[in-house]
């Protein structure tokens, strides 16, 4: 018995002794020092070496190495042999931790690599050094790529392969080093044979963008893809000035503002498709903004030093697609043509550098009619793109204004504001009674103003508007009223100028009991009311035109009846009293 424990323990102990003397071979030069390695996905193999450090619960520590045999075992000192291979760095740790707590209990067992295994590949194609390699078993494709001295320019980084046992892997090399992406840039593994063709289809792109070239496509690329692969656009490329030559000598022009900044079917319609042979040329901006959307003529405007003279007859005598440096928004909008009916003044944006998330938004009206800010302080610099964008918001204004007619509004605009627009109101339009006509919850409803008050900015009758109101300003009936001893009382239409005998002959003339001599004009004068006496009989019969007065708008006109006017009337009056006397008579014993 004795003799068995004597033969365990010096077996433990050659094992020590080989597992140190292990250690002593590898040295410093032997100790990993890479990448760093993720235990969760490594795979342990033939080569690898872990070191196992174990902290006693006394604080005493002791260290050995296992490597990994070519049968893909580790000797682990008092457990025996453990098969790793093909296991992950992270499960062969808690195999072995887990077997080695057995003989020490209550311990810290820490399992780590200390040196990682090489692999044997070949690379063949379009690279500097072609051939076979061993490398560390965690290199990558472009580890590899860099080892066998780079590509050559003539190579392909689209479509490299890697054939592994009975399978191809093809690689878009471009992705990882364009775009990071670490799918396309694969670890390599044991046996691998890699496979660098020469560059396929290709096109070339020149001018301002960040890295010109030669680049390699795959099919259905488009124009997009290769400003991307590129790097981008520099901050001195004209988005209108760029073409594209095809092999068969079409030229082509390109938009690539509404390449980046259009809509979906413009971005689409923009994107052109590339063939092979393609050539792209950017050329650099030059002193221009760009006009588009909702105006007559979208496109550049040529910033100059001074206006160019035209032909005589043509528009404004200038040069139509220019401006002066430094014009005024509303000059370089009406350089393109002005804007059309249904576009915006009210929403104007200024894209800084032709950039839709760095804008500035105009509104025409507050700046050129109300004055809140001056037109010389919102600057327009070369590159910058003026957007009209069409009119989403409106409302209706009819009646007695002198622009009747549709106009936009923004959120907080008021009656005010469209009448001022619409160019104030006329004459012959009611001060009193307007009316503001809305939609709500499918019904009509209408809301009464005044519109002096409206006219005056004063709030409750200067209503704010919403989107599809129609505002109506009725006309004021200027009136003259006569009344009275007249053909025909009634109110008459005001004519200014017009003289008191002009309306009791607008009447139907006087009637026959009609008092000449009293006939009276009431007239509001500063919010009181004057009666102004008129004796027609000095007009008429005495030719007495100083005192045929000009009659006022709301003037009253009042023609008093006669007493008794002449002999008849009393012949009335004694037939009258006659009458009276006989019937009475009988009774009061008359």
């Amino acid at each position: 018995m004795r003799k068995k424990v004597y033969f365990l323990v010096l077996f433990f102990l050659v094992i020590f002794l080989l597992s140190y003397a292990q250690e002593g071979a590898i040295g410093v030069e032997g100790i990993y020092s890479g990448k760093v390695i993720d235990p969760e996905k490594y795979l342990l193999g033939p080569g690898d070496i872990l070191r196992v450090y174990i902290i006693r619960e006394t604080n005493e520590t002791m260290s050995f190495n296992l490597a990994v045999s070519p049968t893909g075992h580790v000797l682990v000192p008092l457990v025996g042999n453990i098969k790793v291979v093909n296991k992950t760095l992270a499960d062969a740790t808690q195999e072995i931790a887990k077997q080695l707590m057995r003989f020490y209990p209550r311990s810290n067992i820490i399992v780590d690599i200390i040196n990682i295994k090489k692999v044997n590949i070949v690379i063949t194609g379009e690279v500097v050094n072609p051939g076979a390699y061993r490398v560390l078993a965690i290199s990558t494709l472009d580890d590899v790529i860099r080892v066998a001295g780079g590509l050559k320019s003539s190579a392909s980084m689209r479509n490299i392969q890697i054939k592994r046992g009975d399978k191809v892997i093809n690689i878009d090399y471009m992705r990882f080093l364009k775009y990071g992406d670490l799918e396309q840039n694969p670890y390599i593994e044991e046996g691998d044979f890699i496979y660098i063709p020469l560059i396929g289809k290709s096109v070339k792109i020149v001018g301002q963008v960040r890295n010109p070239g030669i680049y390699e496509i795959k099919g259905g690329e488009r124009l997009k893809d290769l400003i991307d692969m590129a790097g981008g656009l520099t901050a001195s490329a004209s988005l209108y000035d760029a073409v594209l030559d095809r092999v068969s000598g079409e030229r082509i022009e390109l938009n690539l503002y509404k390449l980046i900044y259009g809509d979906e079917k413009e971005r689409e319609e923009a994107n052109i498709e590339l063939r092979d042979g393609d050539a792209i040329t950017v050329l650099r901006e030059q002193k221009r903004v760009y006009v588009l959307g909702f105006v007559r003529k979208p496109g550049p405007i040529q910033l100059v030093e001074e206006a160019k003279m035209v032909a005589e007859g043509e528009e404004g005598g200038e040069v139509v697609g220019e401006a002066i440096m430094g014009a005024k928004v509303s000059e370089i909008i009406r350089r393109a043509g002005g804007v059309l009916p249904n576009g915006s003044t009210r929403n104007i944006e200024i894209r800084k550098g032709g950039r839709e998330d760095n804008k500035v938004v105009v509104d025409l009206y507050r700046v050129l009619v109300l004055g809140e800010k001056s037109e010389e302080d919102i600057k327009v610099n070369p590159g910058d793109v003026i957007y009209v964008p069409p009119i989403t918001k409106s409302v209706k204004i009819v009646g007695q204004v002198r622009n009747p007619g549709i106009y936009e509004i923004v959120a907080g605009d008021r009656i005010r504001d469209i009448l001022l627009k619409a160019g104030g109101i006329t004459e012959k339009a009611s001060r009193e009674k307007g009316q503001l006509e809305r939609v709500e919850n499918g019904k009509k409803v209408i809301y009464e103003f005044r519109v002096d008050n409206a006219v005056k900015g004063i709030e409750k009758d200067n209503l704010e508007l919403e989107d599809g109101d129609t505002i109506y300003i009725p006309e004021q009936r200027r009136l003259v009223y006569v009344l009275g001893q007249v053909s025909n009382p009634a109110a008459y239409e005001y004519r200014e100028g017009r003289k008191l005998t002009e309306y009791i002959s607008m009447a139907g003339g006087l009637k026959d009991r009609a008092d000449l001599e009293r006939i009276a004009v009431v007239r509001e004068i500063d919010g009181k009311t004057q009666v102004i006496p008129i004796n027609m009989n000095e007009i008429v019969n005495k030719g007495r035109s100083d005192l045929d007065i000009e009659i006022r708008e709301n003037d009253i006109i009042f023609v008093p009846e006669v007493f008794i006017k002449g002999w008849q009337d009393i012949v009335s009056i004694i037939s009258g009293i006659f009458y009276v006397y006989t019937i009475v008579k009988p009774f009061v014993g008359w």
